[in-house]
C-alpha cells in the first residue's frame, strides 16, 4: 500500500477540483479497507499486546498528555498517536502518579493487569554456546526502525550473531520481502532464511543468503487494482474520478485480493475506539 503514498502527497499538494473527488474516495476506502472483519483477528490478542507492552516498554511514571502528545505531533511518520493509550495504561497499571491519579481509571478492587519488571528486564542478553541469534531487518521498516536491530546486534554479548538487512522491505521480514516482483503471495526471502537457519541447526556458517541478493527492485509503481480501489481512476497521479465505470464493476474481485493482503500485513497495534482527543492536554474515557 506504500505505493499509494506519492499520488496521494502529490494530489494533496496540487489540491486541485480534480483531485478532491479522488482523494474523497481514498479516505473512504481506505477507512473501510482498513475496519473490515477479518479472520485472521481472530490470532492476534489486544489483551495480551498491552499486558507486554504496558509491562516492559511504557515509560514509567506516565508522562503529561501535553508531553506525549508533543512526541506525536513531533514527528514526521507515526504508525499511530500513542497519547491515547494513556488511559488504558493507567487502568491496566493501576499506576500512582499524578496522571494517572487525575483520570481515576484504576481505582477498581481487582489486581491490575500487569507484571513486574525482572532482574533481566533492559539487560543485554548473553548468547548462550550452544546458541545463536538470526536478526532480520529492513531499511524501510517504518514501525520497528532498522537503527534498532543495529543497536541489539551490538548489544548481544557473544559472536555467534548475524544481522541480515533489507533495502526496501516493509515491517515484518518474513512476509514482505516477496521474490517476486508484484506478487506478494510468491515465496518470502525473508522464511527461505527462516528456513535455512532452522534446517542448518542455527549455524550461521551454513545459512543460504542468495535470495537477498535477488531481490526484486524497489518499485513505486500503483497495482492496478489498488489504484481502481482505493484511487477509482485510470490515472494516479492525473486521471480523472471515475467511481461507476471503475469501482462498481470491479469490487468483488478486487476486495477479495485486497482482503487477502490485509491477512499478510499484521498490525500490532490497534487505536482504541472509546477514547476521544477532545483537546490537545485532556483525554476523556467513555
Amino acid at each position: 500500500m506504500r505505493t499509494l503514498i506519492p499520488p496521494v502527497v502529490y494530489r494533496l499538494s496540487r489540491c486541485a477540483s480534480e483531485d478532491l473527488d479522488v482523494l474523497t474516495h481514498f479516505s473512504t476506502a481506505l477507512n473501510a479497507y482498513l475496519s473490515s472483519p477479518d479472520e485472521e483477528n481472530a490470532f492476534e490478542s489486544t489483551l495480551l499486546y498491552n499486558l507486554i507492552v504496558f509491562s516492559e516498554m511504557w515509560e514509567k511514571p506516565e508522562p503529561s498528555v501535553a508531553e506525549m502528545l508533543a512526541r506525536f505531533t513531533n514527528t514526521s511518520i507515526s504508525n499511530g498517536g500513542t497519547y491515547t493509550e494513556i488511559p488504558q495504561y493507567c487502568a491496566f497499571s493501576k499506576e500512582n502518579s499524578t496522571v494517572c491519579d487525575q483520570l481515576d481509571v484504576g481505582s477498581y478492587a481487582a489486581n491490575g493487569i500487569i507484571y513486574e519488571r525482572d532482574e533481566f528486564w533492559n539487560k543485554s542478553a548473553v548468547i548462550a554456546s550452544q546458541a545463536s541469534i538470526l536478526l532480520l531487518s529492513s531499511k524501510l521498516d517504518p514501525q520497528t526502525p532498522h537503527k534498532y536491530a543495529e543497536y541489539l546486534l551490538d548489544a548481544l554479548d557473544g559472536d555467534k550473531k548475524e544481522l541480515i538487512t533489507f533495502s526496501y522491505a516493509t515491517h515484518g521480514t518474513l512476509w514482505t520481502t516477496p521474490t517476486v516482483a508484484g506478487d506478494d503471495t510468491s515465496e518470502t526471502c525473508g522464511m527461505k532464511l527462516l528456513l535455512s537457519y532452522v534446517s542448518n541447526n542455527g549455524d550461521l556458517g551454513g545459512l543460504d543468503k542468495s535470495c537477498v541478493g535477488e531481490m526484486p527492485a524497489f518499485n513505486l509503481t500503483v497495482p492496478l487494482g489498488y489504484q481502481h480501489y482505493f484511487l477509482s481512476t485510470d490515472d494516479a497521479y492525473d486521471g480523472v474520478y471515475e467511481y461507476k465505470r471503475i469501482h462498481v464493476q470491479q469490487c468483488d474481485q478486487r476486495e477479495l485480493q485486497l482482503k487477502r493482503d490485509k491477512a499478510d500485513q499484521r498490525t500490532t497495534e490497534d487505536l482504541q475506539q472509546h477514547i476521544e482527543i477532545s483537546s490537545p492536554v485532556q483525554l476523556i474515557v467513555k
